[in-house]
């Protein structure tokens, strides 16, 4: 490698003060990640305990196994698109009473009578939208638009009209959902901006169509979680589909850490270790409130 003139120091006694004052930054955002690392380790331990006690037919929590490992995998495990989201969370509700209850706040006995995937909506100019997932019950409904990294936010409350206007015998409500990552994004592009309901949760309301809630996939990950462990899967193969569900949605779209990369943090044996609590803080701190909810701390 040559150094050109240009590009060398030429004054030591300052180039190193600013080695000391990045040593110093190194050190103490390297101690704060790992600090976050050893905290979320003892997380897992309490909740696979509490995993363990439950009336899940699971003995570990969904982030005590590594999903992510080959990125050249594809199918269920590694859904590519929205597409292959929104039909493995439409699998899910379709048979389920206890989810579409823990997830939208209703009380229903039943399973839905129908979950709709990509259903055509015309439009009176000729044209059409599609919904991606509708839940439809005797009396009423719910439409959720489903979103990745897209942030055209444009179709949200034309396509819930048209819901309301196609289905008309039944009463609507209609879910945004999207990645917590894609929040201030939201907020940035949306008109009128999001507003906080009492119960902690959001909406936004639109002219055209009234309020639309928003959810993050991690609420349904965090719902899916308290379905498992009441004991409220549907049957064995709804429990298992369910449960590496959540583990893909914290892991692939969350970001979440699973276990054995948390212990690697904890105990780091090389470099890549020991950079890793810097690089994905932000996301150790989202993850620490996030099992913590879970373990009602």
């Amino acid at each position: 490698m040559v150094c050109h003139p240009a590009l060398r120091a030429t004054n030591q006694g300052h180039l190193t003060e600013w080695w000391t004052e990045l040593d110093s930054w190194w050190e103490l955002f390297s101690e704060a990640g790992h600090e976050k690392a050893i905290e979320i380790a003892d997380l897992f331990e309490q909740s696979n305990d509490a995993w363990a006690a439950s009336a899940a037919p699971f003995e570990t929590e969904p982030l005590a196994t590594d999903i992510t490992g080959t990125r050249a995998l594809r199918g269920p495990v590694r859904p590519s698109g929205e597409l292959d989201w929104s039909q493995w969370l439409a699998q899910l509700l379709e048979p389920s009473a206890a989810l579409a209850g823990e997830l939208f706040g209703v009380s229903d006995d039943d399973p839905p009578n129908e979950v709709l995937r990509e259903a055509r909506l015309p439009k009176r100019d000729g044209g059409r939208r599609r919904a991606d997932i509708l839940v439809r019950h005797p009396d009423y409904g719910v439409s959720i638009e489903v979103k990745l990294d897209d942030d055209n936010y444009r179709k949200t409350p034309e396509t819930a009209r048209l819901v309301e206007r196609h289905y008309a015998d039944v009463r609507w409500d209609h879910v945004l959902l999207l990645p917590k990552r894609q929040r201030d994004r939201l907020n940035a592009v949306v008109s009128p901006s999001i507003d906080e309901r009492p119960d902690g949760t959001c909406e936004i309301v639109w002219d055209e169509s009234g309020p639309i809630t928003v959810l993050y996939w991690q609420d349904v990950a965090a719902a899916v979680r308290a379905v498992l462990r009441r004991g409220d899967a549907v049957d064995d193969h709804w429990a298992a589909n369910a449960f590496l569900f959540c583990a893909a949605v914290e892991q692939q779209i969350a970001g979440f850490q699973p276990q054995p990369t948390i212990d690697r943090m904890v105990d780091p044996s090389g470099v890549v270790e020991t950079v890793r609590p810097i690089v994905v803080s932000e996301t150790l701190d989202e993850q620490l409130t996030y099992l913590r909810s879970r373990l009602d701390l």
